[in-house]
């Protein structure tokens, strides 16, 4: 039921049309892209996130001892950039969110959050994420794309969508990322699926495959390279722009097609 709603506050099914549900879109994940460097290796925020909680739980008892918590944090995350109060907020260390969040149980309904990074000037309250403005602005293929690469996503993966240090040529976030360097790739498995086709199904995963796999197959030579780095998002940009490259593209995403009709998501991912 939770699903269905942040889809329809994303797509404006339910007359909202707000996306509001960013933030914290379930009990799993959340997302810290305003707050911390998610340019950063997972295992080191994991760790900061783990610390701050424990540090927080056994040290602050009321509002009187927030900004020596922040202090002590501060010289303990020395270099450490954006707000010390962004921690795992469960038991399970799977969902991050502010520790002075009015909505967060223990504050019972107390904004505290003018103690963090940007101290007493009512910032965090009065800000909306620019990241849903942005969202809101795009078409439904766009939105669609989003919900599918959200998927399966923890708090990591999730954030990083949305993360100002996380950036390709000036384009902050994975989900801008992606839209704007790969958007005519999923704009030609559309032309054969439909978005609802590739729900539930892992897509992301399949979908930087196949990203790869186009790589490789048009710029042989380079294909070491994208193993090491990730999704190279400018080397695909530029086979795009490229008729004759991108031509040769398509049988790539042909191939990725055939696997999803037949439902062979095994195929997707790693003969695409």
């Amino acid at each position: 039921m939770a699903e269905h709603a942040f889809e329809d506050h994303i797509l404006g099914n339910s007359g909202a049309g707000h996306a509001s549900l960013l933030c914290q879109p379930d009990a799993k994940r959340g997302c810290g892209g305003c707050c911390a460097d998610f340019d950063q290796p997972r295992d080191g925020l994991e760790r900061v996130f783990l610390s701050r909680k424990e540090a927080f739980d056994a040290q602050v008892r009321g509002e009187d001892d927030l900004l020596l918590f922040r202090k002590k944090t501060d010289l303990v995350e020395k270099g450490f950039r954006r707000c010390r109060f962004l921690a795992f907020l469960d038991n399970e260390n799977e969902t991050i969110g502010c520790l002075l969040h009015p909505g967060r149980t223990e504050n019972k309904g107390k904004d505290l959050r003018d103690f963090g990074f940007y101290e007493d000037c009512g910032f965090c309250a009065s800000n909306f994420c620019a990241s849903s403005k942005n969202l809101l602005k795009r078409d439904v293929t766009d939105k669609q794309f989003f919900l599918l690469i959200q998927e399966d996503t923890d708090w990591y993966d999730y954030s990083r969508l949305f993360s100002f240090y996380v950036d390709v040529n000036g384009t902050k976030g994975l989900f801008d990322i992606y839209a704007q360097f790969t958007r005519p790739i999923y704009e030609a498995i559309l032309q054969r699926l439909s978005w609802m086709a590739l729900q539930g199904k892992g897509f992301i995963q399949h979908y930087d495959a196949l990203i790869r796999a186009i790589i490789r197959s048009v710029r042989p030579s380079s294909g070491s390279t994208t193993e090491q780095t990730g999704v190279p998002f400018q080397e695909i940009g530029e086979i795009l722009a490229d008729r004759k490259q991108a031509k040769a593209a398509s049988a790539e995403i042909e191939k990725f097609v055939e696997a999803a009709k037949r439902g062979d998501v095994g195929r997707m991912a790693n003969d695409a």
